[in-house]
């Protein structure tokens, strides 16, 4: 039966509270710091959200404000306001109208800018040239005129100068009179923007909380969620209450129907506009449960694991000295011919092992003289447990002196050797004939290097192993030595086995017992074979003295390859696989940061795999241990031929097969997109974000399928339509245009003259007979 002896409860002891208490304190700690500091983290992280919404927009509205400015100093838009606009001045109404479509950049979002002519009364936009009387909403302008100060914003509930919107869509005006500084202006110039483009300058993956904007009269602008659960006309009560002074921020606490909240508030003090963010307090509750569970459960574990590790290490600390008593104890029940239940175990343990010792150090002596006869296969497990760093210095001496050499072993300095033989690609053997290899190796290294000048050779862990030593002080001649005899090593085995092998050098060091440092300092250089090249001798010294940065990762180049794959681009692939580790090599850095850096690249091929729905089954068939493939390899030219042949190359049929119908259905959707909608201001980009894809590609893929550009098909198909529309209707040539979205009729029938050799209306005489 067990049982637990008191050295062992103490050492149990011991441990199990050295364990326990600093997990119980950093539990606790954990927890009443997480608790105190959920709730600022939350509004902390809400206040730069707003913060961040707000001077988002606000640098679009700068950019709008100085936008407009610009034009009301510009000479001719000056010079406008005293003239009657009609048809007539078309070339002067084209650089009217290139001014002001000039502004209409991609990044403010401008719906339509508009120039008004309050003394002859017209108004220039995006849809014309109009008589003001004309326009659906004149009210405005008259309104504008009559609010003091030269620069204003406004808010309306549709366009100005269109007729239709979109459903709850609202119009922000930016009003400026002309000239600028003036009681009785002579016109207005009025950029408008869309409040479906503040929707999109709102942050889309906020989890802290929801983002509202409202406007000066605190109508609501925008928000971050259509489908909000706060009701509108509750968060402009709640907004009434605040303290609203022009650059004011703050935080409250509220209820809004069922939910208690918390709101942080900013109002801009340049257009008096309030941001606002709203997140639940139930949210918050729960973020600190999750936190206070995740801290239990894992101080829980913690405890788990530091006492599951605490009993096997107290076992495991006092096994040497169990066995060693209960062997003892044994002997002493063999001697005294009882058995050893019988025997008390009450007494001094040490006594009975130090008496055994005794009994085994002559036991030692017999055993030594028996083993005269077999004096390598002991220098051999003395080198190997050498190496192994299992021999302390005084016990390292008492195995040299039953080692018998002649002259006897003086050491001055010694070095580890430790070589590897590099891939077999490309040589006359196969991975099968390795081993028989090693021995091969061991041999002639054993031949090349004078007996006296090394113990005796040994294979461990896939290495040939050297311990070279010198009874010569001089540290330089040593070092030759070292060198020399690695480049014979190395030479000679290239030329009568046909091998390419890595050597590792230590430094050298003035005793044995350094031997299990030099032997992974050895091991280290050659992981560094890596780094090195081809280099195939590398020395300790040298990587200590380096001093390597940290490899960049070249995330470019891997995405313009992993786009290359998908996207079945051969071509590209090949330059781009070198171009990928030509940055890497370039750098220098260590091995580690080179291993980061292709399994980083191996696990990014495997998830473009997975996000393609592709099953590694039918990628690479039946061939398993990929991941463990990457790390056989001693230099990159062995990596990246690798990458190329047993990653890359078995992907890209499936890529290919899944390329050639995925366009075709692209050039489909795009063409039907383009037939269905070309009565509208249909760009590039507004497709490419509708059906998911990149601008250039989706122009390519159209290119390659249709044999044409998106713009040469849309004006081709507005052609067709004009075309058909001029014989099958009466429709007029302007309003034809209109449809088209020509901004004028001139360019449509410029347009329709250099495509057909003749204008639109002498293309319609030409067919008026036609069955329509």
């Amino acid at each position: 039966m067990y049982r637990l002896n008191s050295y062992q409860a103490k050492l149990l002891l011991f441990s199990t509270c050295i364990s326990t208490i600093p997990i119980v304190l950093l539990g606790f700690l954990l927890y009443f710091k997480s608790s105190q500091s959920i709730q600022d983290k939350v509004n902390e992280g809400n206040r730069h959200i707003v913060e961040q919404t707000r001077l988002r927009v606000e640098q679009v509205l700068h950019g709008v404000d100085l936008s407009l400015q610009r034009l009301v100093d510009n000479k001719e838009i000056m010079q406008s306001m005293t003239q009657n606009l009609t048809p007539a001045d078309f070339q002067f109404e084209q650089e009217i109208a290139s001014n002001l479509n000039q502004i209409q950049r991609f990044d403010f979002g401008l719906y339509d800018v508009a120039l008004v002519g309050l003394q002859n009364g017209w108004i220039l936009s995006n849809y014309g040239l109009q008589d003001v009387n004309a326009i659906k909403n004149r009210g405005w302008i008259t309104q504008y005129v009559n609010i003091s100060g030269n620069s204003y914003w406004a808010v309306e509930e549709s366009s100005l100068a269109r007729a239709t919107t979109i459903s709850n869509e609202r119009f922000i005006h930016l009003v400026k009179k002309i000239p600028v500084i003036s009681d009785r202006p002579l016109g207005l110039l009025i950029a408008e923007i869309s409040t479906h483009e503040l929707f999109r300058m709102l942050p889309q993956n906020n989890s802290l909380g929801e983002i509202f904007i409202f406007d000066l009269a605190n109508g609501l602008l925008a928000k971050q969620n259509e489908l909000s659960p706060y009701p509108v006309g509750e968060l402009q009560t709640l907004i009434h209450g605040l303290d609203l002074e022009s650059g004011a921020a703050g935080n409250v606490s509220a209820e809004l129907g069922s939910h208690k909240v918390g709101v942080e508030y900013q109002k801009s003090a340049y257009n008096d506009w309030l941001y606002v963010s709203i997140i639940p307090y139930d949210q918050i509750r729960k973020e600190a449960w999750r936190t206070s569970w995740t801290t239990l459960l894992g101080c829980l574990g913690l405890l788990f694991v530091a006492n599951f590790f605490s009993i096997q290490y107290s076992r495991r600390l006092y096994s040497p000295i169990q066995r060693l008593y209960e062997i003892c104890f044994a002997d002493i029940g063999r001697n005294s011919q009882e058995t050893p239940r019988s025997l008390t175990r009450e007494g001094d343990e040490f006594a009975v092992i130090n008496r055994n010792i005794t009994q085994l150090q002559d036991v030692q002596s017999r055993m030594t003289q028996q083993l005269n006869g077999q004096i390598r296969q002991l220098e051999e497990l003395f080198v190997l447990k050498l190496v192994q760093g299992e021999f302390p210095l005084k016990e390292i001496k008492e195995k040299l002196s039953m080692m018998v050499y002649d002259p006897p072993l003086e050491l001055e300095w010694m070095s580890v050797m430790a070589l590897q033989i590099d891939s077999l690609k490309k040589t006359r053997y196969d991975e099968k004939d390795r081993e028989l290899l090693q021995f091969a190796v061991n041999n002639m290294v054993s031949d090349i290097i004078p007996k006296k000048r090394c113990l005796l050779p040994t294979i461990l862990q896939n290495h040939q192993i050297v311990i070279v030593h010198t009874d010569q002080p001089d540290l330089d001649e040593f070092r030759q030595f070292l060198t020399v005899t690695a480049e014979r090593i190395e030479r000679e085995l290239h030329r009568y086995l046909g091998l390419s092998v890595s050597i590792g050098i230590s430094r050298p060091y003035g005793q044995l017992a350094a031997a299990g440092p030099a032997f992974a300092e050895a091991k280290e250089a050659l992981k560094h074979g890596l780094v090195s090249g081809n280099t195939p001798i590398l020395y300790y010294d040298n990587l200590a003295q380096s001093n390597h940065q940290a490899i960049l990762f070249p995330g470019e180049t891997e995405r313009s390859l992993l786009a290359a794959i998908q996207y079945a681009e051969r071509e590209k692939i090949e330059p781009l696989v070198e171009q990928f580790f030509m940055e890497i090599t370039k750098q220098g850095g260590n091995y580690i940061d080179f291993q980061a850096s292709f399994l980083r690249l191996f696990a990014d091929l495997i998830r473009l795999l997975h996000e393609s729905d592709l099953q590694l089954q039918t990628v690479y068939g039946e061939e398993h241990m990929l991941f463990q493939q990457l790390f056989t390899f001693h230099k990159v030219d062995e990596i990246k031929d690798w990458f190329k042949t047993r990653m890359i190359e078995p992907m890209l049929p499936c890529f290919e097969t899944r390329k050639q119908s995925g366009q075709r259905q692209l050039a489909t959707d795009l063409i039907r997109m383009i037939e269905t909608e070309y009565d509208t201001d249909l760009t590039l980009e507004q497709c490419s974000s509708r059906l998911h894809y990149h601008p250039n590609y989706v122009s390519r893929v159209l290119k390659q399928e249709a044999g044409m550009n998106f713009s040469d098909y849309l004006a081709h198909y507005r052609l067709l339509m004009a075309k058909r529309m001029l014989v099958e209707t009466d429709a007029k040539i302007a309003d034809i245009a209109e449809k088209l979205r020509y901004h004028n009729s001139q360019n449509f029938i410029r347009y329709f003259r250099k495509m057909e050799g003749i204008t639109p209306g002498k293309y319609r005489e030409q067919h008026a007979n036609d069955p329509k």
